[in-house]
């Protein structure tokens, strides 16, 4: 038990980094398909230590998203949202900060994943940035599954950083 304790590298789409390139950590956590699991997504990234570009959107499954809202005005600097969901997700949000009265995040709205990937490539300062794709949303609205979302996003990131390099 001890050795694959040490040895374990994690479960492919969630919190996986696929990418490092330019102090820029690209994270895969397409499996959050529900804003609860994009929520502990977030909550493992401290508030203080990178810069953070969330990446949310997908299909809603109409469940609650304050406690998402919550965190993301917690933690995230750059909110892209994209797919269906996206700009619903971005108006919670805004909302929430609006009923908080605190600042929210810095936000986009775009239509595709790859339109998500190459905004966040541009925006991501080199140094300490973590590029997130937890979407809290379903991928129904443009793949089969979350592990082809997650797929999609990881060669969208290779592709991204060997530009980068």
């Amino acid at each position: 038990m001890a050795t694959v304790a040490r040895t374990f590298a994690g479960v492919p789409h969630r919190l996986e980094i696929v990418a490092e390139a330019n102090g820029v950590v690209w994270v895969n956590d397409s499996i959050a398909t529900s804003p609860e699991r994009a929520v502990a997504g977030l909550r493992s990234f401290s508030a203080l230590d990178q810069t953070l570009i969330l990446l949310a959107g997908g299909k809603d499954k109409h469940l609650p998203w304050e406690t998402f809202a919550d965190e993301v005005l917690a933690r995230v600097d750059f909110l892209i949202g994209f797919g269906d969901a996206g700009g619903m997700i971005v108006r919670k949000v805004q909302e929430r900060a609006a009923f908080r009265q605190q600042p929210a995040p810095s936000t986009a709205i775009v239509h595709r994943l790859d339109e998500a990937v190459e905004l966040a490539a541009r925006a991501a300062a080199p140094g300490k940035a973590v590029v997130l794709l937890s979407p809290g949303g379903a991928s129904y609205d443009a793949y089969r599954d979350f592990e082809q979302r997650g797929e999609h996003f990881r060669r969208l990131v290779q592709q991204s950083a060997g530009r980068a390099t």
